[in-house]
């Protein structure tokens, strides 16, 4: 299967009715049962291919990583160089990390999306139940388990504990009754198991050209594994999920070819290497099913040439500040795909002559990434890379020196991997003092290569205590009001919406601080 897109599965709605002994009867047909459906090995498929991957589209408007109100664009503008140039409440609230029970759309989108849970819990019961190849079964029902783990780690990186409803309380919705949030351990405990069961039956791996490319892997599993081991502080199985990610098995590799462009970094998201070995897990995108409006988000509306290409009809909304780009090194071939100087048919703006709009440099470098491909409009079609293998054998470098807190030999060469594919010289022990100062340059490193891609800044600061440090230093920069001083590491998770505290009475607790 090239593309994995929701089925929306439509029955015919009938009525019948006969005339018998002088009695009306009737019977219905437009209820949909357990003995009608799900009863098929493709009711079974198109079950999970809706509600295991539904929630995680980049469609427009729609899913958890699209541009606008997803989960990882959230992160992004709630980091050290994230920014937006619209400068209503949404955007204000996460640049400035001053995060409020304001049900702004950012803040609290992700929180309703994470009823796919309970539609996932279902769906495993409904398929248990249908007469079909085993195998088909359990690989299903894998998917459907991965897909719990990948949407509660997401809501827990962002709101901390959540709910997941049981089965008895899901098949008798008439009743009414109120969950309260599980604590942090049964968290992470859910999380853990559902990503270690599907992992046990999921196929390591997809390659490109593959039937069923975009369905969820075992490879995946242990991706978002690592990333929770990460986030808790589990350094020892965090190094084991690294480990049996680097196995050759997975296939998975750097890619270190520039193809037709300027460097290896700029061929990683490119149209004609989409797919490539160095992908994880992406959200599929074609034309007239699903694409990604990163374009017009991020690029301004006057750009008329760049070294990048030239692009019409931008909004101009995200960037990268000003400070956060001068952190690169020289000769860093990462910022290949940032537009920092450009044309608009008269004027050239750039760090001298920034202008004073969105539609200018005044906010920011414009954080180009995907390349610009010809007649697209203002969608692009790429495939949106979620999680790649750079991102693991990074995280593997930080996890082996939190771990022995020392710097090995094995901790340099991962992080000289993603480092001198960038064209940059590779560390050597020399260049460390220790592993304090390890950490702060491979943070540094990992900032570089992984901007604007699913929250990791974000999560990489929260992890290492110092999201409220470089988000203060942010504000102060700017000349914004350094909230974010105050109120301290309450910041690390977003508050939850005033809505689902009222529904809750009383059984539902709202974050700390909040």
């Amino acid at each position: 299967m090239k593309k994995i897109y929701r089925s929306l599965i439509m029955l015919p709605l009938f009525a019948s009715g006969a005339l018998q002994s002088c009695q009306l009867e009737s019977e219905v047909y437009d209820k949909i049962n357990s003995s009608m459906y799900p009863t098929t090995e493709r009711d079974a498929r198109d079950l999970v291919t809706d509600s295991a991957y539904g929630p995680f589209q980049n469609d427009g408007y729609s899913g958890l990583f699209n541009i606008a109100t997803g989960a990882g664009l959230t992160a992004d503008i709630a980091s050290d160089y994230g920014f937006c140039s619209w400068g209503d409440i949404c955007w204000y609230s996460l640049e400035k990390a001053d995060f409020t029970k304001i049900e702004t759309r950012n803040t609290t989108a992700t929180w309703g999306r994470l009823n796919g849970i309970s539609k996932m819990t279902l769906n495993i019961d409904r398929i248990q139940n249908i007469d079909m190849d085993e195998t088909k079964k359990a690989q299903y029902i894998a998917e459907l388990r991965c897909g719990r783990g990948f949407l509660g780690f997401v809501g827990y990186d962002m709101y901390g504990p959540i709910i997941v409803a049981d089965l008895e309380t899901l098949k008798d919705p008439m009743a009414e009754k109120i969950l309260p949030r599980l604590s942090e351990e049964e968290t992470i405990k859910f999380i853990e198991t559902e990503l270690q069961e599907a992992a046990k039956v999921l196929p390591k791996n997809y390659k490109k050209g593959d039937s069923d490319y975009g369905r969820f892997t075992a490879g995946l599993c242990h991706t978002i594994l690592m990333k929770l081991y990460m986030q808790t502080h589990q350094w020892d199985k965090a190094v084991a999920e690294g480990r049996e990610l680097m196995k050759p098995e997975y296939g998975y590799a750097l890619v270190t070819d520039k193809g037709n462009e300027s460097c290896a970094y700029a061929n990683i998201f490119t149209f004609a290497n989409e797919k490539n070995a160095e992908t994880i897990w992406a959200v599929n995108c074609e034309e007239g099913y699903q694409y990604h409006l990163w374009y017009p988000h991020a690029i301004v509306g006057n750009l008329v040439d760049s070294p990048q290409g030239s692009f019409a009809g931008g909004w101009g909304g995200y960037k990268m500040l000003w400070d956060f780009f001068n952190t690169f090194e020289e000769g860093d071939q990462r910022t290949s795909v940032i537009i920092s100087e450009y044309s608009d048919g008269t004027n050239t703006y750039n760090q001298e002559n920034k202008g004073s709009s969105a539609n200018s440099l005044a906010d920011g470098v414009i954080p180009l990434k995907y390349k610009i491909e010809d007649n697209v409009g203002d969608h692009c079609v790429t495939d949106w890379i979620v999680y790649r293998y750079a991102d693991v054998l990074t995280l593997m470098s930080e996890a082996l020196v939190h771990k022995d807190n020392s710097v090995s030999a094995e901790a340099i060469d991962l992080l000289n991997q993603v480092r001198t594919r960038a064209g940059l010289p590779a560390y050597t022990a020399a260049d460390f003092t220790g592993a304090e100062d390890f950490i702060d340059k491979l943070l540094w490193e990992r900032a570089h290569e992984l901007w604007y891609e699913s929250g990791q800044r974000r999560q990489d600061l929260i992890r290492n205590n110092k999201y409220v440090e470089f988000m203060s230093n942010k504000c102060k920069a700017n000349g914004w009001p350094d909230v974010i001083s105050q109120k301290g590491t309450i910041m690390h998770v977003f508050p939850l919406p005033d809505s689902a505290i009222n529904e809750g009475q009383g059984q539902i607790k709202q974050n700390p601080g909040y």
